[in-house]
């Protein structure tokens, strides 16, 4: 019972983000959208910046098992097929949180209790991106450094074509395969010389 009036409150306050905005959205708001008291809502979480951190940790977790290699994953596995998988499965992701998304790429820098939690989870998100490129040997001679420059550009990449599409264009998961298509020509046509070669 306690987890099920935590995620209703939970939806409701997402619902009212995308509806309202974070800023305008109060937690009166969200307990009545919920059908609870105003006690019930700090019985699970401090403040309306403690729910969205807590969401925001919890997609971060979701994205963090959907992307880590798995231990029998072996690491000569080709470039486009890591590269397929990993925009494929990022963009599920972010269709999934795709209110989230919304909020971290409207408010993130503009507020700063979101732009803490942006700013945690995208380094987050970058250093698993990074572990990955690691795994897969993706960019052999790259200095630590130009890998965490290429995770952010792979993130930003993902992020604004996952925004314009699932957020500003109201597609859901059938423009999938075009998407993945497109981007994974990009990272492939991208790639040093080196990796392409015999591919």
């Amino acid at each position: 019972m306690a987890v099920e009036k935590r995620d209703k409150i939970i939806e409701s306050a997402l619902k009212l983000f995308e509806q309202k905005g974070y800023h305008s959205t109060k937690v009166s708001d969200i307990v009545k959208d919920a059908g609870m008291a105003q006690g019930t809502f700090y019985l699970y979480f401090k403040s309306k910046e403690d729910l969205f951190r807590s969401v925001a940790e919890e997609c971060l977790k979701e994205i963090v098992d959907a992307l880590k290699p798995e231990s029998d994953d072996h690491p000569d596995v080709g470039n486009g097929q890591m590269h397929d998988g990993l925009i494929r499965e990022t963009l599920i992701i972010y269709y999934q949180n795709r209110t989230i998304l919304n909020i971290l790429k409207r408010h993130g820098a503009a507020s700063p209790e979101i732009a803490d939690i942006a700013k945690q989870f995208y380094g987050n998100v970058c250093e698993v991106v990074k572990g990955i490129f690691k795994h897969y040997n993706v960019y052999p001679g790259y200095t630590d450094e130009q890998l965490e420059m290429t995770a952010y550009a792979e993130i930003g990449m993902l992020e604004m074509v996952a925004y314009q599409w699932f957020i500003e264009k109201g597609y859901g998961l059938e423009k999938l395969d075009l998407l993945a298509e497109v981007l994974i020509g990009i990272n492939v046509n991208c790639l040093p010389e080196t990796d392409v070669i015999g591919e």
